[in-house]
């Protein structure tokens, strides 16, 4: 799945930003190289404020539109996505933590039948502005409905492919067409941002392997860039954050009638 990936970036080095959240949390990033950063998080009520020097890739979607993501350790992990548009000043925050094996092994069944989520990931999508305090004028990154309906086909590789059917604001479904899981198929939750005009940060949150896939779909070049974050096995302890990119293929849309414009036209 990463035959197709983007050149990452490197003129992010030396350079500083702190993301001023909705919620009062200061984010810093501090790219120290081209290949590491320092990552501050100072809370609202937080007086020792938790760091973390880590490697992250960078890559540049469109002028002033960047795409970071990296992992920092504090005991566990934690997966950070951030999308920053630089010209507008507003960044959107996209963090993850995998379950533990107590979670995990919640069994499917049970977490239907007590009203829990079905995926055991925690992850948060927060919006910030860059280098200054956020208010209440301050942009963000919308979710969208412009994705649904729509069927698109991403190829990973010359032997891996997958299709994507955005079902709703909630689900969508991928299908493996080609590769080590052809003919496998599945419906998750999901979660539409628009950036930029045909420019999308698609997320999901897979329920049988606990999996995070955060990707943003160019459909104006019909490409996709982004990052699966999971357990390196089927067991807790080892995770894997590896980089996704795909060529994108337009396949469908699909409509549906109105509200008993099928029963009007059959005169029912």
């Amino acid at each position: 799945m990463s035959d197709n990936i983007l050149s990452t970036v490197s003129y992010l080095a030396h350079k500083k930003f702190r993301l001023f959240e909705e919620n009062g949390t200061i984010l810093e990033l501090y790219f120290l190289a081209p290949a590491a950063v320092r990552y501050t998080e100072s809370g609202v009520d937080e007086d020792s404020p938790f760091r973390s020097v880590c490697g992250y890739r960078a890559y540049s979607l469109r002028k002033s539109i960047y795409f970071l993501d990296l992992v920092v350790s504090y005991g566990c992990t934690k997966s950070v996505s951030v999308i920053m548009d630089t010209a507008e000043g507003i960044a959107t925050i996209i963090t993850a933590v995998l379950p533990t094996a107590e979670k995990m092994s919640i069994p499917l069944l049970d977490r239907a039948k007590y009203d829990l989520p079905l995926t055991v990931v925690n992850m948060e999508i927060r919006h910030a502005r860059i280098n200054a305090p956020f208010s209440s004028t301050t942009k963000r990154h919308m979710e969208t409905s412009d994705l649904i309906g729509q069927r698109i086909l991403f190829s990973y590789s010359p032997s891996g492919s997958y299709e994507h059917i955005y079902l709703n604001q909630q689900l969508y479904c991928w299908h493996c067409v080609e590769g080590n899981e052809k003919g496998l198929s599945d419906t998750d939750r999901c979660y539409y941002l628009k950036i930029a005009d045909y420019l999308y940060c698609f997320i999901w949150i897979e329920k049988i392997i606990p999996t995070l896939g955060v990707v943003v779909e160019d459909l104006d070049i019909m490409h996709s860039y982004g990052k699966l974050y999971g357990y390196d096995n089927y067991e807790t302890g080892k995770v894997s954050n590896f980089a996704i990119n795909a060529y994108a293929t337009f396949l469908n849309r699909t409509g549906y009638p109105e509200n008993n414009l099928i029963f009007e036209n059959e005169g029912l």
